[in-house]
């Protein structure tokens, strides 16, 4: 995959991630959903290019705590996309309407600590999460044999 469609793909998995309203989606909400639709966490950077290029195309906002909101052309081509189809094949057809317009990139600088840390917070919820289901699944049972005792 080329540069440009990397790009616009990552632009169109953060368009899915954000949602209509007034309230702004923030670093640490967008994380666990990017990993969720591409099995993925991005780097700064993607997420960087990706916020870029939805502000610079007026298709979203980035606030001074870098939450976005989509705008109104941008909650245009969001509700334009039918959820039935899956929420992993929304990225594929919000890429197609973005590889046809004309895409313009903002001069945005996503600061690496504020990305640091959403992502440490994603990835403590991540092991906190999995430490409990360990836990879940290591209780002895009394109904239920201990296959592992000798």
């Amino acid at each position: 995959m080329d540069r440009r469609n990397l790009d616009i793909s990552d632009a169109a998995t953060l368009m899915t991630l954000l949602h209509p309203g007034k309230r702004p989606s923030t670093l640490r909400t967008l994380l666990p959903g990017w990993d969720m639709l591409q099995a993925d966490v991005p780097s700064r950077e993607r997420m960087e290019t990706a916020m870029s290029i939805l502000v610079g195309s007026g298709l979203a906002e980035v606030d001074s705590s870098w939450g976005m909101l989509l705008t109104a052309e941008g909650e245009r081509i969001r509700r334009s996309i039918k959820g039935a189809q899956g929420m992993r094949m929304i990225p594929g057809a919000i890429g197609e309407i973005l590889a046809g317009r004309r895409l313009d990139r903002a001069p945005l600088a996503l600061p690496q600590p504020v990305f640091d840390a959403a992502r440490e917070d994603y990835f403590d919820a991540a092991r906190r999460r999995a430490e409990r289901a360990q836990k879940r699944r290591s209780r002895h049972r009394w109904w239920w044999p201990d296959l592992s005792a000798p």
